[in-house]
């Protein structure tokens, strides 16, 4: 059997480069040979804390990649073709996936790429039952392999910001400026708002997201967030308390601290989406939910299509926030790389 080199996890900052079995091509599936793929924030979760995975899995779902193998029964995927993909294996048969609302599956992370099967943190990945436009994403040639292994999460970002439904002059608070935050200030750019003002505690971050496009950025450990938030959206009072007055809130920073603010900084009947995944528990304020009543959106999943559209037409830029590119054969010190937000953004592994 053929071998390649993959990033299996073994525990809480244990990961190994080691060589294990290229994966054997059905009828319905196709092989990809991976060109670069992204540590999500997710992978970081979990490569630092073993939150969403097991030993002997590998991570993985942020990628660029060409066709190598083409299964008998596959149709309109060449070998060759460059493209990027994700297969959920959801259930099919649950009240969710019976009502269309497929991310909601309780099987969608056990059986998906780099979530149960195998990920991109390998040379080669198998996307079964491949269905192109929908498991398989074909890659434009105008987008890089470093770009384009960022469709994923900047179709994360489309997807939040379309459900929030900006309108024009809307004001926007994003907390957090990794690349799916900052993707979503620049997203929000396209759609023509108001202001859009993102807060970040790392300066790196903050610079980025200043450098492509953030109406104002806010140091959350240098400056009063809720006070500087105020002077640039306006006060909002509500009952009990005054707070801030964005019409929408995003949260994608994934910290306890950023969820609890996100309360103060929304106006009264404004929007809260959620995008970011907290390692611990948030302390939450209910009485703000009833007295403020926000719309409160959990925000999982992603629009490739959109995504593609937006890179490809320069409205959304994220080639300038790979801070760090990596060989597999260093897939731990990339790992380690990005767990300092102080001193990266995305961190990228090459093949």
């Amino acid at each position: 059997m053929a071998k390649m080199k993959a990033a299996v996890y073994y525990g809480p900052r244990d990961i190994r480069t080691e060589s294990i079995d290229i994966p054997e091509v059905g009828p319905n599936d196709i092989l990809l040979k991976i060109n670069a793929c992204g540590i999500c924030g997710s992978d970081v979760h979990s490569y630092g804390t073993g939150l969403y995975i097991n030993k002997g899995q590998i991570m993985g779902h942020e990628f660029s990649a060409e066709v190598a193998k083409v299964g008998q029964n596959v149709k309109d995927i060449e070998v060759g073709q460059r493209g990027t993909g994700f297969h959920s294996g959801v259930c099919g048969q649950c009240y969710w996936c019976k009502n269309q609302q497929f991310m909601l599956c309780p099987n969608l992370f056990k059986a998906s790429t780099g979530y149960g099967l195998q990920g991109a943190f390998a040379e080669y990945l198998l996307i079964p039952n491949a269905i192109n436009g929908v498991s398989f994403l074909p890659v434009p040639d105008e987008l890089d392999i470093f770009t384009a292994a960022t469709i994923e999460p900047v179709s994360v970002a489309a997807l939040t910001v379309s459900q929030c439904e900006p309108k024009k002059g809307d004001q926007v608070v994003v907390m957090g400026a990794g690349l799916i935050g900052n993707a979503v200030m620049q997203v929000f750019k396209a759609y023509d708002v108001g202001k859009v003002v993102v807060t970040e505690v790392s300066d790196m971050r903050l610079q980025s997201a200043k450098d492509l496009g953030a109406d104002e950025v806010i140091h959350a450990l240098k400056e009063d967030v809720l006070e500087r938030v105020k002077e640039i959206v306006g006060v909002g009072a509500y009952h009990f308390n005054v707070g801030a007055m964005a019409d929408i809130v995003v949260d994608a920073a994934g910290a306890p601290s950023a969820v609890e603010q996100s309360f103060e900084l929304v106006r009264s009947a404004g929007t809260i989406a959620f995008v970011g995944l907290p390692e611990k528990t948030a302390a939450l304020d209910t009485t703000k939910i009833v007295h403020k009543a926000p719309r409160i959106l959990g925000c999982l999943g992603g629009d490739f299509a959109q995504s593609i559209e937006l890179l490809k037409d320069n409205k959304v830029k994220t080639k300038e926030l790979i801070s760090h590119v990596y060989s597999i054969d260093h897939a731990k010190e990339a790992f380690e790389m990005q767990m300092r937000p102080h001193d990266s953004v995305k961190v990228m592994i090459e093949f």
